[in-house]
């Protein structure tokens, strides 16, 4: 009786354990990822399926972001290093369709589509601004002064009223009216702040600083500091789950994932990634809690389980990946 119960209890686990692998296996067996490779100068675009590059398309020199429009028609990447720039990229096609030159507002960095899905706002550190471009027709339509050095990062409000900016040699965060296409008011910060999240669900502003290893969470209209975590070292990105219940923070130089309760502020757990990963770009699955982060020092992309912290796939990338989005196949 006692070897037929161990041989049982064998036999359910192999069970589970294969029922998981497949419900593993359901959520990642659709779509593509598409990736900036920094020193390739070059977006990888990733089967999940096959886990393999199946295109590689040229950017401008040094992309940092890469964005893509709700209908995923198109793709954007920042040319931030050199370039000035901004590649369009037909996702459809998988295909460059234009380059978008920016000789007024060089630098640019930080981005966001704009739920029209043709405009795409971004950060020119270089000319302290904000820039709207049209993807459509390549033209720079709008451009907002910060007057703030190094304008980096840019989050949106959820009805696209008010967009928020981190200055990281300013110290502060630009709160940007963009109906009237001007500077609200300048909120300051921490020092060196980059990584920025807006949380709609409780209009909160979420940033990394980046000196003092800070993740701080403010109201944006009363500049009160709700909650504020230490113990970074370089809290590179702010990404939340579906339903905003959970933060995530890469640490590009400590090599983990933070995790914590948006709601009751409090920290949920650390994944310490593999040794030197140098994690940086994160984006969300369209459909379920899995996020995929750019490892830039090991040439791959990692997907998480938000809810268990644990990496459950590896893709290959190019030289040096960043900016991460996810394309629905």
């Amino acid at each position: 009786m006692k070897r037929f119960s161990f041989v049982l209890f064998i036999f359910v686990a192999v069970i589970s354990m294969a029922n998981g692998a497949q419900v593993e296996e359901s959520r990642l067996s659709k779509g593509l990822l598409a990736v900036v490779n920094k020193s390739d100068n070059s977006i990888s675009v990733i089967d999940i399926n096959d886990k393999r590059i199946i295109k590689t398309l040229p950017t401008g020199k040094g992309p940092h972001e890469l964005v893509m429009s709700n209908n995923q028609k198109w793709a954007v990447s920042t040319n931030f290093v050199g370039g000035d720039s901004l590649t369009v990229f037909n996702l459809r096609e998988l295909e460059v369709e234009r380059t978008i030159p920016l000789e007024a507002l060089k630098g640019p960095h930080g981005a966001a589509f704009l739920t029209d899905n043709k405009h795409v706002i971004f950060t020119s550190g270089k000319a302290k601004h904000l820039g709207i471009v049209n993807v459509e027709t390549g033209a720079l339509e709008t451009k907002i002064k910060t007057a703030q050095d190094t304008t980096h990062m840019v989050a949106l409000n959820k009805d696209e009223s008010r967009a928020f900016a981190t200055n990281i040699r300013s110290d502060s965060i630009s709160v940007l009216d963009l109906q009237n296409q001007s500077r609200v008011k300048n909120i300051a910060t921490f020092s060196m702040p980059e990584a920025i999240g807006y949380r709609a669900s409780a209009h909160e502003i979420w940033y990394g600083a980046n000196k003092e290893g800070r993740l701080v969470v403010i109201n944006p209209d009363t500049e009160q500091k709700i909650a504020q975590w230490q113990g970074f070292s370089f809290p590179y990105r702010v990404l939340f789950n579906h339903d905003e219940s959970v933060a995530m923070v890469p640490d590009f130089q400590n090599h983990y994932i933070r995790f914590f309760d948006a709601n009751n502020k409090k920290e949920l757990g650390t994944l310490a990634l593999e040794e030197g990963a140098g994690p940086q770009g994160i984006t969300l699955h369209p459909k379920h809690d899995i996020a995929f982060l750019s490892l830039n020092l090991k040439n791959k992309i990692v997907a998480i389980d938000i809810h268990t912290r644990e990496v459950i796939a590896e893709f290959p990338t190019g030289t040096n990946p960043d900016g991460v989005i996810f394309i629905s196949r």
